[in-house]
């Protein structure tokens, strides 16, 4: 039992030297508890947005990375060779959604463009 105590008791003595690390180094320790929860809000807020653009921008970035520095030492674009083509990567049924996308966005354009006529007729 004196094992778990003191095992609890040193996780809280860290946890408030890493506390009392925090408010020297970024002088939190002069601030009234207001001004703690709102510098603290904004440091939150900012870590969170970039964390959030890490996690959805960064994979886009080392692909187009990853492609230029392919085309720089093979010559050639990653999806044009005959070796890695859409297809081989995305399947034979690239085309058929291909196809199937370009129907919607037209049908959709048609559409909207009878009703603009029509507006404009009143």
């Amino acid at each position: 039992m004196d094992v778990i105590i003191w095992a609890i008791s040193s996780v809280f003595r860290w946890m408030r030297l890493k506390v009392y690390q925090y408010e020297v180094t970024f002088a939190l320790y002069m601030l009234t508890p207001i001004e703690k929860f709102i510098f603290n809000t904004f440091l939150i807020t900012l870590v969170t947005m970039i964390a959030a653009g890490i996690y959805i921008y960064l994979p886009d970035h080392l692909r187009a990375i990853y492609g230029r520095l392919y085309y720089y030492w093979a010559g050639e674009r990653l999806f044009s060779s005959g070796r890695l083509s859409i297809s081989s990567v995305f399947g034979e049924s690239a085309t058929a959604i291909g196809g199937m996308v370009y129907e919607t966005a037209k049908n959709a354009a048609a559409t909207t463009t009878q009703r603009m006529e029509r507006m404009a007729e009143l």
